[in-house]
This record gives C-alpha cells, structure tokens and sequence, in this order.
C-alpha cells in the first residue's frame, strides 16, 4: 500500500491546483490558522474538493508541502484503516525533512478515520477533511474530535459566485449600468436552475435538469432514507413536496400531518418532527424561524426553504417564480451566514436582517392592491419595532417612497443579493440593509 500512496502523492503534486479554480468567497483566515482539523462539511457537489484546492492556493506552499488522498479513488479500494499510517511513511520516505499538511478527501469510506485525524491533531499536523454528508459528522465522531476540529460549510454558489462563474464581473454601479442586462439574465437562469458549480457551467437546460435530478436522487436516497433507515420514502417525498409547494408559508408540524390525512396515510406527529429534521441534516432544507422571544411561540411555527434552487424543478414548481424568488433569496441569506427570521402578528414580514430591519419580497408590484399590502406591513412593523427603512425585493423594480415618515426602499432582486452581505460596496443602499437602523 505504500507504494500506491507514493504514487498518489507525486501525482497530486505533479498536477497541483487544478487551471478552472474559481475562488469561493468564504473568509478562509481561521481555517487556516488554525492547529485543529478543518471539517469541511455541505451538501453534495457543492464544491467541498475545490474548496481543498482553494485552500492550497491560499497557504502559498510548495506542492512538496501538501499530501493530497481522495480515499473514492479505485486504486485504494484494499485501504484498510491500518493503512493510515502507510499514508505519513510514505510520505516521510519522499520527503525526509518535510512535515506534509494534509488533505483528506472522502475519508468516510475508511472506517473509523476520526481516530486518525485527532492523532494526527494531537501529532500537530495541519490537515483538512470532507466526506458524504450522511456520515461524516455523525455524533460519533464529533465525539472523538471533541475540542479538534472547525467546520468549514461549502454551499452551492451565491448570486455573486454564480457570476464569477460565468466570468461577470459587476461594480458598485450595476444597477445603472447597461451591464444590468447581462446579469439579470444570469439572474434568471440562477433562480430557476439554482447554483451548484457543476450545474452552473452545464451549457444545455437539459443537462442542467439531469445534473439536478443526479443530485437531488442521491442526497434523498444515500444520505436521508439509507442513513435514517426511513421506511416509507414515499411519505418522505410528499411531505418534501407539501414544503416545495409552501414555500414562504408558515406552517406548523401537526398541519402537514393534518394534510396528510386525505391521502390515508396513519403517521404520527414524531415521524414528520423526524422528516424535517433529517431533511436540515441532509442538506435538503434550511429552516426560517419565527422572531418571538418565547421559545415556546417559535417552535409553534415556521418557514421552510431548499437549499438550491434547482431542487424546486424536482417537485415542478417551475411556474410560481414568485415562490422560487423567495426561496433564492432566503437561500442567499442563510449561505451568508444571516440567520433567517419572519415576523408575523397583526402583518407579515418575509425576512429580519439583524432581528429588525424588515424585507419583503413579491415578484412585482404593478397591482395596486400587491403594492398596499407590502407597504402597508412595512410600515406597520417599523412603527412597531421603531426602525425606519424598510425594503421590499422584486423581480425588477427600483424606487423609494416615503410614508408616514418611514422609507420604503424598491430595490431587483439580484441587486439585492449581490449587496445584501457587503452593504458598503454599493451606493444604492443609503442607508443599507445592514446599516438600517
């Protein structure tokens, strides 16, 4: 086995960064940093291996430095978790007097890894690790790296990503250029296709839909149903479709129970609390919580939206684009690390930044009666909450009012996304979103 890991290294090392890396936009600085394993976590084919490269691009060493092992690879098949030593000698007889940083790829597939990886740590090794989602933070092993490690969340791309990837780049001055164009058609292909980098470069529809439906397939099955020994996966994929057609509707557990009544299907409360929590788990799903200080009255209720895009085209929600809208902008949200809250009592509001600043989101709003509804609960919760500026996100639309002394902000979705997370990069958000206080 020593010899195969010889011959995998030197070939990783010969090869090095791979010439299509595209930069993520995570700030890597504590990952690398850091004296304890870096777990990098997220769902399927989002990107966890270029994030490996990435991070080799960033350490700025030579590719001597690095030990590269994708544990999928078929020349590995007889590796045993004996093996894992075989991995620092073979190393040591190329490179005497290095010490190697170390990026293990798809490490589940070897049992009991986690064993090796906190010796390693313990050994004051860098090194860096992904694998299938299903397995690879399982409270087993978070157990035995207790203390040992960080986690590194890969998403699907961004809308600022998705036009890195297609080679668009924008200023703060978008939204008055004619560049505007461009990417609002990148826009549209984002929110029906959704941005997993491999599905983002696919140059057909077609291929895009196979690319998705692979995916979607194989976290259902490999990482839900085998993983949590569901039974009936037929009842787990309505109920993923009953959350595909609510998008941006609260609803309660026992109300999806009591919708599934008509169909005869005999459940219990349990198993749908259990479907949800597998689905958040798998990475199907990410969850909008009601902003209550009572726990109680959170957990009463709340949102549910995909975390891509391009899952809503599995379930055929391919004609409301004003729920697939929302679900592109609470996914955005949720990648750049902005906990997601609604607010409902007397009004709705679709989504909190910082727990006050209020944003709504509706596809257009040409209809009188769509325009008064989403002022109207702005201003209600600002005069409630004390804040000032509100926005309302639509597909296209730029404008601001004034009413009853608070600002209401008009502002295309895509803009939106591109400067929601980085408010000081663009003159339109005066004050931002973030800044909105």
């Amino acid at each position: 086995m020593k010899e195969v890991l010889k011959t995998l290294i030197l070939r990783s090392q010969e090869a090095g960064i791979p010439d299509d890396l595209v930069p993520r936009e995570q700030d890597l600085a504590p990952f690398l940093e850091t004296r304890n394993a870096v777990v990098i976590s997220g769902p399927r084919r989002a990107g966890k291996t270029y994030m490996m490269f990435q991070i080799m691009k960033e350490l700025e060493l030579p590719a001597q430095e690095f030990v590269y092992i994708n544990f999928e690879d078929n020349v590995l098949a007889d590796f045993t978790p004996r093996n894992f030593e075989d991995i620092l000698t073979a190393y040591k007889e190329l490179y005497p007097d290095k010490k190697p940083v170390l990026f293990l790829d798809e490490i589940h597939v070897i049992p009991r890894w986690e064993l090796f990886v906190r010796k390693l740590v313990d050994s004051r090794y860098k090194v860096f690790v992904t694998g299938s989602n299903a397995r690879l933070l399982s409270r087993e092993y978070a157990t035995h790296l207790s203390g040992r490690y960080l986690e590194l969340k890969v998403f699907p791309l961004s809308f600022m990503e998705f036009l890195r990837f297609k080679n668009i780049e924008v200023g703060q001055h978008i939204l008055y250029s004619d560049k505007r164009f461009q990417v609002l058609s990148s826009f549209d292909e984002y929110v029906n296709f959704g941005g997993f980098p491999e599905v983002t470069l696919a140059k057909t529809p077609v291929l895009k839909e196979k690319l998705i439906d692979a995916y979607f397939k194989t976290a259902f099955f490999r990482d839900i149903v085998e993983r949590f020994k569901i039974k009936d996966e037929k009842l787990f994929e309505i109920v993923l479709k009953k959350t595909a057609e609510n998008i941006g509707q609260p609803f309660s557990f026992r109300s999806i129970l009591n919708k599934l009544r008509p169909l005869d299907y005999s459940v219990s409360l349990k198993t749908i609390i259990n479907y949800f929590e597998y689905a958040l788990t798998g990475y199907l799903l990410i969850p909008s919580h009601l902003q209550r200080e009572s726990v109680t009255s959170r957990e009463k209720e709340r949102k549910m939206y995909f975390i891509d895009n391009g899952y809503l085209q599995t379930f055929y929600i391919s004609q409301n684009i004003g729920k697939k809208l929302e679900n592109a902008i609470a996914a955005n949200l949720f990648f750049g690390d902005t906990p997601l809250r609604y607010f409902r009592n007397s009004m709705e509001i679709d989504f909190l930044l910082d727990s006050e600043i209020p944003v709504q989101v509706s596809y257009r709003l040409s209809e009188p009666v769509t325009f008064e509804r989403e002022v109207k609960a702005l201003v209600s919760f600002l005069e409630y909450s004390g804040s000032d500026v509100g926005y309302i996100v639509t597909w296209n639309e730029v404008d601001t009012i004034k009413r009853d002394g608070k600002t209401i902000k008009i502002l295309p979705a895509w803009y939106f996304l591109l400067f929601v997370n980085r408010p000081g990069d663009a003159d339109f958000f005066n004050p931002s979103p973030l800044d909105g206080r």
